[in-house]
Order: C-alpha cells, then structure tokens, then sequence
C-alpha cells in the first residue's frame, strides 16, 4: 500500500501548482500508487503522459465540452507528437472555439523529471525493489484495452477530418486486428488465440 510522505516540505514544484490549478485534488496518490505498484508499474514518461492527460481532461471539462471515449488521449497526441501541421491545427482550433486557451494548457503539461522530483521531493514515495507475483490475466486485459483505445483515437481522428471536408468518406467501420509472428515456426496468432493456447504450438509440441 502506498504511503504519502506526512511532511511535504516547502519545494513548490510544477506539479503542486498545476494540480491546484486544474483542481485535481487526488493526483499525489494516484501517481504514488501508480509508481510504487508491483503490478503494471508505470515509468515517469508514462506518469507524464498521465498527469498531462488529466489537466487537458479537467481543461475540456471545465468548457463544458464531453469528450468521447479516447479523446482526451487523442489531442494530447496531436499537441504533444510529431503530426502534421493540419491535424494539429485543426485540433487547436476545435479547444480554441470550446473555450481552452491551448497556449496555456501546453504550458501546464509537465515532463518526466518533473514527475520525479515531484514523487521524491514533495510526496516522499520509493519503490520498492520486492515484486509480487504476476497477474497474466491484468496484463491481457491491458493489451486488449490499448486495442480498444486505438480503434477509439483512429475513429475519432478520421470524424473530425469527415466534418472539415478534408476527408472523402461515408460511415465506416474501423477493426485493429494485432497479430503476433511466431520467429521460430513462422505461425501467426491473433492475441486471444495466444494468450488462450499459453503460448505458440511449436514451443508447446516440444515440451510435451
């Protein structure tokens, strides 16, 4: 279990302001408990990329703007990635006209070393070097999850270029099909094939 540091110290880092100022009262014990967890631990990049999906979430939601499933990950992609200057223009202009001053909101995102000052400076957290067992069937639904996101971000994206009219097409239907090449037999697996077999045929045939 998690425990919050009691005394937090004077350091007035990034995070504290920026949590306070988005209103993201229960930060510090999610990005603890996110880092100190045995299972699914998440590194500072991706605590970053956590924390920052949660300001531009509070800043949407506080425009009263609803965002679908997956589309608080997807602008922070465009504002953060390497995307084309259209794409990324056009997502600015739909936060602007809702209200975010995406200017601001850029400024507010944080890096992985500010997490990590954060975590050891302000909350007083470690991690600890002892690890539990694994929990296969967590890690499953983790990969189908990001499955389920990518087919949610790519729907998304290919909406918003249907209603600028800078994309030609009618309904449409989007299938994120991950398939695993076995390198010793060549055979391909769908990720519930593989995960329900336990493993490729040509290295379960060899042990029995």
């Amino acid at each position: 279990m998690t425990s919050l540091s009691e005394d937090q110290g004077s350091y007035n880092s990034k995070i504290k302001r920026v949590s306070s100022k988005y209103g993201l009262e229960d930060i510090d014990r999610e990005l603890a408990d996110r880092w100190t967890r045995t299972d699914d631990r998440f590194s500072l990049r991706e605590l970053a990329d956590f924390f920052n999906e949660q300001v531009l979430r509070a800043a949407v939601e506080s425009q009263n703007m609803n965002p679908l499933e997956g589309e608080v990950e997807n602008f922070y992609r465009i504002l953060t990635d390497d995307v084309s200057s259209g794409v990324k223009m056009q997502a600015r202009k739909r936060l602007e006209q809702n209200g975010v001053d995406v200017d601001e909101l850029v400024h507010d995102f944080v890096s992985y070393q500010s997490i990590n000052r954060h975590l050891k400076n302000d909350l007083g957290v470690t991690q600890s070097t002892t690890e539990s067992g694994s929990d296969p069937k967590r890690k499953q639904q983790r990969l189908y999850a990001l499955q389920n996101r990518v087919v949610a971000v790519v729907e998304n994206t290919l909406e918003q270029l249907q209603g600028t009219g800078e994309l030609a097409l009618p309904d449409f239907d989007v299938v994120v099909d991950i398939r695993i090449t076995c390198s010793h037999c060549n055979r391909i697996h769908s990720l519930r094939e593989l995960f329900d077999q336990k493993g490729c045929e040509c290295q379960l045939e060899s042990d029995t």
